[in-house]
């Protein structure tokens, strides 16, 4: 069995009280807060509702409790703040860096996307304008075939009424508004 550790402090200035460690083995049973106050000499002589606790997982913070010179609880928000020896580190600045190259990672991503997107908002232009193109030259090739099945239509009623149909370069037919020359 493992148990994680917990860390009784100060609520107004978050310096720890006591820290319960951690504790690995089958016959151990954690104790209850109540029961570390009562045990506990330091937490004994406090009044309750001036001490935190702040509860960690096995192994939790293992690598910061290792290099730490000290640490504290932040009252406002209860997490852990570590003092390491010689210059302090910044803890936030690899965690910039890495959030500066995704948002620039991100930014070259969007970019990208959305130059594909310009992309095809030309095509589909193009695309559209074509089909415009095809839907005027239907329409025309409609218009044609109904005038043409209209003249089919009216050189078939002429067929049936036995009459030869008329055209302008045909040589035997009368000209129009003449008369016939007889002789």
């Amino acid at each position: 069995m493992q148990i994680g550790m917990r860390i009784y402090y100060d609520k107004a200035t978050g310096n720890v009280i006591h820290n319960t460690g951690e504790y690995v083995g089958r016959s151990y049973t954690e104790p209850t807060e109540d029961q570390d106050f009562a045990a506990i000499k330091e937490l004994a002589q406090r009044v309750r509702e001036t001490v935190g606790v702040l509860k960690l997982q096995y192994g939790q913070h293992s690598r910061e409790f290792a290099q730490a010179e000290s640490y504290r609880v932040d009252p406002g928000s209860g997490t852990l703040e570590f003092t390491y020896p010689g210059p302090q580190p910044n803890p936030l600045e690899g965690r910039l860096e890495a959030v500066e190259t995704g948002s620039a990672d991100t930014a070259q991503q969007l970019a990208d996307a959305l130059a594909r997107l310009n992309e095809t908002e030309a095509q589909l232009l193009d695309t559209q304008a074509a089909l415009a193109e095809s839907y005027e030259e239907l329409q025309e090739a409609k218009r044609e075939a109904v005038e043409a099945q209209v003249g089919l239509a009216e050189l078939y009623e002429l067929v049936l009424a036995g009459q030869q149909p008329v055209t302008p370069e045909d040589p035997a037919a009368p000209a129009e508004g003449g008369e016939e020359d007889n002789g």
